[in-house]
């Protein structure tokens, strides 16, 4: 059985919980998660702790904010007016904005209304905390390497989960 090394195609299912116990994320039958190896695909500390797993394997791993998805920073909430928001859509609490349609490089939260417009958090949604990740390894197919800029995998999509 193929164990996980760079380049190899890997197949797996994820829940992902908060230091409460809260679940954040996970994926569906429909959607697992999907990535290549050693390509920086992943977060490097899951990488790091999925290396040499295959087929089967189960595990779980406790990430800081700092090997995960940084500390939450201030900075990045601000307010935007109504000016400079999506004219073609009702803007409300929650919703996210993309800035550069759906190819964009990072999204927008709204995390507030204001008279002028809407205040804007773009810190990751797990920004400043601990996330545990259960995983369990689907799929290891041996890597070879793809054609520069051709990488074909599943990168993850954030579900809301009840």
């Amino acid at each position: 059985m193929t164990r996980i090394a760079p380049l190899c195609e890997v197949t797996t299912e994820y829940v992902v919980t908060d230091e409460d116990g809260e679940r954040l994320a996970a994926s569906t039958p429909e959607m697992p998660l999907r990535y290549i190896h050693g390509t920086g695909q992943m977060l490097p500390a899951l990488e790091d702790a999925l290396e040499g797993c295959q087929a089967g394997d189960t595990l779980g791993v406790t990430l800081t904010p700092a090997q995960a998805y940084g500390p939450h920073r201030p900075e990045l909430v601000f307010e935007a007016v109504r000016e400079n928001l999506p004219q073609d859509r009702d803007i409300r609490v929650g919703m996210t904005l993309t800035p550069g349609g759906q190819r964009g490089k990072f999204s927008l939260k709204v995390v507030g209304l204001t008279e002028r417009g809407a205040m804007l958090d773009g810190n990751h949604p797990l920004a400043g905390r601990m996330a545990t990740w259960e995983l369990r390894v689907l799929e290891v197919r041996p890597g070879k390497r793809p054609a520069q800029g051709k990488l074909e995998y599943q990168p993850i999509h954030w579900v809301e989960v009840e």
